[in-house]
């Protein structure tokens, strides 16, 4: 399997970057019809910081598993942190760069999420619903650590049985609706806003996108570990701003429309 790093230079065909300005709320609306005490779902993390879940079985949703570079995986963990690991727990709070010997790993927004600013339901919650066929993890409204509740990000990823191909294959949509912090001050923003401001120079903001566990292949969507990390409010990959949609097919992940993995044929 040749090494498929799918940072910006992939970006010229996985994204379509529909703004440059820096997003701060309410791009795409979340999915709210899974029940719950605000329709995320009746599962749902305490209030935290560097937490996960425990081991999340998948059968109810996916009773072959899943197929992610490896597998099939038939249990899930759901981390504080903006991502879901599939063979344990993982606590780091600044954003490893991809490709990591580590977990394999699916992030909509990995960055160091602190929930512990209180407000639920209608804020600070992780939640998670399972149904035949299908998978929604939610981060609704989430501040930023140390307890800086002044900053929000907003976003939920879906994972779906694809039924037409192979055991194991399935499909992510990760959709993003508030956009206002990219690290904490643990990750290096010293001004406490949320943000890598000029001067911060050991700032790590968020990042998003899929990781093999293999120190080789990931994806990356474009902006990550930098400031324009914000912009998934407002770019995309399949011209709706604030939705990102990814298909993985015999463990790999596709570029959208192309039918093939993401590959740009170089090293990295």
């Amino acid at each position: 399997m040749s090494q498929f790093h799918r940072s910006a230079a992939a970006a010229a065909v996985v994204a379509l970057a529909l703004s440059l300005g820096r997003p701060t709320a309410h791009a795409v609306p979340l999915h709210n019809t899974f029940g719950g005490p605000i329709g995320y779902g009746t599962n749902v993390l305490p209030a935290n910081d560097d937490g996960s879940s425990d081991p999340i079985d998948l059968t109810a949703a996916f009773p072959g598993g899943l197929n992610f570079f490896g597998g099939p995986y038939t249990q899930v963990w759901v981390n504080n942190n903006g991502n879901i690991t599939f063979s344990g727990a993982v606590y780091n709070y600044t954003p490893m760069p991809f490709p990591v010997a580590m977990r394999p790993m699916i992030a909509p927004y990995w960055g160091d999420v602190d929930t512990r600013g209180g407000g639920a339901p209608d804020n600070n919650g992780v939640f998670w619903h399972l149904q035949p066929g299908m998978m929604v993890v939610t981060w609704h409204n989430v501040g930023v650590y140390s307890i800086n509740d002044t900053v929000k990000m907003d976003f939920q990823m879906i994972l779906t049985n694809s039924l037409d191909c192979r055991a194991g294959d399935f499909d992510v949509e990760f959709r993003y609706n508030r956009c206002e912090w990219e690290a904490g001050t643990a990750s290096g923003d010293s001004n406490r806003n949320g943000l890598c401001d000029a001067g911060e120079t050991t700032c790590t903001p968020a990042q998003a996108g899929f990781d093999a566990g293999n120190s080789m292949d990931f994806v990356e969507i474009p902006g990550s570990r930098t400031s324009a990390i914000r912009d998934v409010c407002t770019t995309s990959n399949v011209g709706m701003p604030g939705i990102w949609r990814f298909s993985v097919r015999g463990g790999m992940v596709d570029c959208p429309d192309t039918g093939m993995p993401c590959d740009t044929g170089g090293v990295g």
